[in-house]
């Protein structure tokens, strides 16, 4: 609410970039809570879980591609490199430590990496492209931060991990 501020202009929860944003925030919700129930806890290590998660994702991609018309990638040596780098080191590393962290810790703190990525954005706006920043943005980050400092302290004060076994993993 406070990125958008719909008070100080109508356009602002209204616009599609608002409402695709909204639903990329409700999509993270749940599919961390699904990742945690349906998968992470199954015995798969996660190498094989982030594998097949990305998979599917490619080929549900190329089906899009498919579908809306568009222009076919033109695969070359520099493409395909690009492709496998990104999706190995990048997501695919990502998702692995992803599916870890939820089956050590659960859904809820490991959903917390995704609360830090509007601050990582801005320090970086403000750092590579010279963005301003503005009241309304350290109150967003602050309140970003508390957010995340009160979903960690209630995991340690509960003492224990969704397993039900004590936790010696500290954040």
């Amino acid at each position: 609410m406070l990125i958008f501020a719909p008070w100080q202009a109508a356009s602002g929860l209204g616009s599609v970039g608002a409402v695709e944003c909204l639903a990329a925030a409700a999509s993270y919700g749940i599919s961390y809570v699904y990742m945690d129930r349906f998968l992470a806890r199954r015995g798969i290590g996660p190498v094989t879980l982030s594998a097949c998660q990305l998979l599917a994702a490619s080929g549900w991609l190329a089906i899009a591609l498919g579908v809306t018309g568009a222009q076919s990638p033109r695969l070359n040596v520099s493409v395909v490199a690009s492709v496998v780098i990104l999706g190995l080191i990048g997501t695919g590393a990502a998702y692995v430590l992803n599916y870890q962290i939820i089956t050590s810790e659960g859904a809820t703190v490991a959903s917390t990496v995704t609360y830090l990525l509007p601050v990582v954005a801005i320090v970086l706006g403000v750092l590579v492209l010279d963005e301003h920043i503005t009241i309304l943005v350290l109150a967003g980050i602050a309140l970003i931060l508390l957010g995340v400092a009160l979903t960690r302290s209630r995991a340690n004060a509960a003492g224990s991990s969704p397993s039900g076994m004590n936790s010696d993993i500290s954040a």
